[in-house]
């Protein structure tokens, strides 16, 4: 899997002018890859595609949990406790139908990943608790500004698999309490943003990469798109004359 750092130095080459401006920063760059990257993957996502693909999802193997009263995130009188993550996540892509998440689960006595919950938005799952049934199964849920919600009041910590729009804080990734059986060395805490593997499909990259360079030239260079004879998009500097 390629790093940013790659794909920032592929969009560098694929033109002349965005390799030698110096006010083009690689944090640019690397925002741009990461705008078009979302842009597809939602896309993709919203036509059920790369839902099992390993590589694209960011996996919390340990998520710290602590139990809060449900009320701390809807409009319920009766007591009723869940469990909430102690840190707000990373922004968490949406598409047409739901988070961009591949799954939530617990955490079983060996570090690993044991029962995977449901997804379920707060308003369903409040209805569930007004129905007279045994209620067996357990639910997530994002609400209050990007925290994970779990239905279990007991949970002291969960896995998370998804595709974040935002880096993943180590005090996250990496957390202390070691319930996940996270192994990580020093060199992994201080590691670049733009030096970590990064999450783009195979098939997508050469669209990102064209969508990237097109999307800088055009901001910091003024060129225009035009239609060639043969259907494809190429670019052209704007000769108006100022003058």
């Amino acid at each position: 899997m390629a790093t940013l750092r790659k794909l920032v130095s592929d969009v560098r080459g694929m033109h002349k002018l965005l390799s030698t401006d110096n006010l083009i920063t690689d944090r640019v760059v690397a925002s741009e890859i990461k705008n078009n990257t979302q842009l597809l993957v939602k896309r993709e996502t919203n036509l059920r595609k790369l839902w099992a693909t390993d590589t694209l999802f960011t996996t919390i193997p340990c998520l710290e949990m602590i139990e809060v009263p449900i009320s701390e995130c809807c409009e319920y009188v009766d007591p009723c406790n869940v469990a909430r993550s102690r840190y707000k996540l990373p922004r968490i892509t949406e598409g047409n139908y739901q988070y961009v998440i591949q799954g939530v689960y617990s955490i079983n006595a060996m570090g690993g990943q044991g029962k995977r919950f449901k997804e379920i938005t707060i308003n369903r799952y409040l209805n569930l608790l007004k129905l007279p049934i045994i209620k067996n199964e357990q639910y997530y849920w994002i609400a209050n500004g990007g925290y994970l919600y779990i239905s279990n009041p007991l949970l002291k910590a969960a896995r998370i698999s998804a595709f974040f729009e935002e880096d993943v804080p180590n005090e996250i990734m990496f957390p202390e309490c070691g319930c996940g059986n996270v192994d990580y060395s020093t060199d992994e805490l201080c590691k670049n943003p733009l030096d970590k593997e990064y999450g783009c499909p195979g098939y997508l990259e050469k669209q990102v990469l064209e969508l990237t360079s097109q999307k800088l030239l055009s901001t910091y260079f003024r060129l225009k798109t035009d239609q060639t004879s043969d259907g494809v998009d190429g670019q052209a500097p704007n000769t108006t004359n100022t003058n």
